[in-house]
């Protein structure tokens, strides 16, 4: 490849991440295809990440370097977009890192199949293990029309909702920015995205680096984080409406109810403010909406069907018991953080066998 091709914008958001700055950078000028415009949006960091991008603007002119007080993650992207004059996209988060030909291997699959968003697999990266992810994407190149991507990325399996992994054609962004203030951006846009791709193509080749970190925003168990996943889909469901894909709305509402549960879940474990309040407010209110259509719902196994009634039809609105194994395990790291060893050993050993046993744990909202 060669400074020929289309261009590509490289938006890299920046905020408070100086121990990966350096190494995502680095990984970004050293592609093998040339044709990038690098834009970096410092997000009002207040460690050294200004005063490092600052030096690798000055040293590769093909960055653009952008510095705005603290907006969020979704403002430093919609800065990004609103500055870049390449064919095509890219997000890389600042604490990852791409391989060599992450951006030749994206385009030469992309433009072989006519495509207009093209997927690569990645690789999980935390402090004890390295492991692709998933594991379980078909080898070599896997395309699908748009219909079909619709359907996978609904699903959540093969096609994920990140940002990061992926090339865009940037006509398909046109008139669509990331909400603001919100986690689970890149859920609250990416249906859009694909809503108007006609092919999207996929390989199995790890080309980009994850990093895990535990003190991630969109990773923490909070109801705020749950909100916002609950909130990007029933959006969502309300866009499959519209466009009449009510299979998909439906699919979209499943997902939804299981974010409310988390959502709730949360309250057994520390005291609510009044925005978290008015959140499980607004959960409340929209769940209450499907009480009569448990019937139409698509259910994936009689457990999970039996679990989102019980969810819907409780006067208690929640049961601890049906709390997801994953809400679980991050709920009780999240008390420990809270209370001393000892009432944290014997509260966390009431609560297993609770599970256990089926017993109900009731919380009003």
């Amino acid at each position: 490849m060669d400074n020929t091709l289309p261009l590509i914008s490289v938006i890299v958001p920046v905020y408070n991440t100086e121990a990966y700055l350096i190494r995502c950078l680095d990984s970004i000028i050293a592609q093998t295809c040339c044709s990038l415009e690098i834009i970096i949006i410092n997000d009002g960091s207040s460690d050294r990440c200004p005063v490092i991008a600052e030096e690798y603007a000055k040293k590769d002119r093909r960055i653009c370097l952008v510095h705005q007080e603290n907006a969020g993650v979704s403002e430093a992207r919609n800065a990004g977009m609103r500055l870049s004059h390449g064919s095509y996209l890219s997000f890389i988060d600042s604490d990852d890192f791409i391989e060599p030909d992450y951006y030749k291997t994206l385009y030469r699959i992309l433009y072989s199949n006519n495509a207009d968003i093209s997927i690569c697999n990645k690789r999980i990266i935390n402090s004890t293990a390295e492991y692709p992810f998933p594991y379980d994407i078909p080898e070599g190149v896997t395309l699908f029309s748009g219909n079909e991507a619709l359907f996978e990325l609904v699903n959540d399996k093969w096609l994920r909702n990140y940002l990061w992994d992926k090339l865009f054609k940037k006509e398909l962004f046109s008139g669509i920015e990331f909400p603001k203030d919100r986690t689970f951006e890149d859920m609250a846009v990416m249906h859009k995205i694909f809503y108007r791709a006609k092919t999207i193509v996929i390989t199995n080749e790890i080309k980009y680096n994850y990093t895990l970190r535990k003190d991630a925003l969109s990773g923490s168990m909070t109801i705020c984080n749950q909100y916002h996943r609950f909130l990007a889909h029933m959006e969502r469901a309300s866009f499959f409406e519209n466009v009449n894909r009510g299979d998909l709305a439906l699919k979209a509402i499943i997902a939804a109810l299981h974010c409310a549960m988390n959502a709730t879940a949360l309250t057994l474990f520390h005291f609510t403010t009044h925005r978290e309040k008015e959140y499980l407010h607004a959960i409340k209110t929209w769940t209450s909406h499907y009480k009569d259509k448990l019937h139409t719902l698509p259910y994936e196994t009689a457990s999970e069907a039996k679990k989102i009634r019980r969810f819907l039809m409780s006067h208690t609105f929640f049961m601890v018991r049906y709390a997801s194994k994953n809400a679980y395990i991050r709920m009780k790291s999240f008390i420990k953080q809270l209370l001393p060893a000892k009432l944290v050993e014997f509260g966390s050993e009431r609560i297993h066998r609770g599970l256990l046993r089926g017993k109900r744990a009731n919380i009003e909202l």
